[in-house]
């Protein structure tokens, strides 16, 4: 199949291409995040039209959630030109929205027919291009995911990298739960749903994935930093961990369901832990080994 992929430039879009060019079942054509940030419909209809694809895999929004650039009314703008040029030449919709279109409420992990509650801010902006996307075009399948991380930038885990190398305290509490995803298991579900589509599956709906592993944000932090603190710029990353969970305040809870993606499209889940070190690892190729300060401790 042709797959476009909006936003190659990502930290999901890079993964995904790392993934599919060597087992070759589908042809990737890419286009920046800078790009896909239009003015007006016609270019979206002429991208959609040039490239005609067979699925555009978009990867923008999802990935906003966690750089300077706030997702707002022009990007549900863009996502409802999306999908009427992708209605016009029969393409299916792959879009990647977040666990945080919930309140994190629910004391037990969210199943894909509870209905999304959250009211305001990012999850908020993440349902309604849901809701945009289902209204405008009938083969949208929604892929809701954990919290992602990855080692090139945006995203949490490098959030708190940079905030580490700089000598500075990173907050965090165990009363925020979830199960996090590396960017690499979200390129092998992309791959596995797409090479089910090529095969006559189903091209709409909704699925949760996120990694095996329940876990509290203290916790994953930990996790990261018995990791980064084996190199040297990290060797005092423990000391600057700060716990701030309080008992007394409530649990907020963004785990996901994924037994219908396993029963479904038969894709198992993979721990978190087997990919920290990997993050890791490749924020220090990509953002620290140029200083030559990356030996082991």
């Amino acid at each position: 199949m042709r797959v476009l992929v909006l936003g190659n430039d990502t930290p999901v879009g890079y993964s995904l291409s790392a993934f599919a060019n060597p087992l070759r079942r589908h042809e990737l054509l890419g286009v920046s995040l800078d790009k896909t940030r239009w003015g007006r419909e016609r270019q979206v209809r002429r991208l959609i039209r040039d490239a005609a694809p067979d699925v555009v895999l978009d990867t923008r929004i999802v990935t906003q959630i966690d750089s300077s650039d706030r997702i707002g009314q022009r990007d549900v703008q863009r996502s409802a030109w999306l999908a009427q040029a992708c209605e016009r030449v029969g393409a299916s919709y792959l879009y990647l929205s977040s666990a945080f279109v919930f309140s994190g409420t629910m004391t037990r992990p969210y199943l894909e027919k509870d209905t999304p509650d959250v009211e305001s801010g990012v999850g908020r902006a993440l349902l309604e291009v849901e809701e945009t996307l289902t209204s405008h075009l009938e083969d949208v399948l929604i892929l809701r995911l954990g919290r992602l991380f990855a080692g090139r930038r945006p995203n949490a885990l490098c959030t708190a990298l940079d905030t580490l190398r700089r000598g500075q305290g990173v907050q965090v509490s165990d009363r925020l739960q979830g199960n996090p995803v590396h960017v690499g298991e979200v390129a092998r579900v992309c791959m596995a749903i797409l090479d089910q589509m090529s095969a006559g599956a189903p091209r709409h709906g909704v699925f949760h994935y996120c990694s095996l592993g329940e876990t509290g944000y203290l916790d994953f932090a930990e996790a990261t930093m018995a990791c980064a603190s084996q190199y040297e710029p990290f060797v005092d990353a423990r000391d600057l961990l700060e716990d701030l969970t309080d008992e007394t305040q409530p649990m907020v809870n963004y785990t996901l369901d994924c037994s219908k993606i396993r029963r479904e499209f038969g894709i198992q889940q993979l721990p978190w832990r087997n990919f920290v070190d990997r993050a890791v690892t490749r924020y220090l190729e990509l953002y620290v080994s140029g200083e030559g300060v990356i030996e082991k401790t």
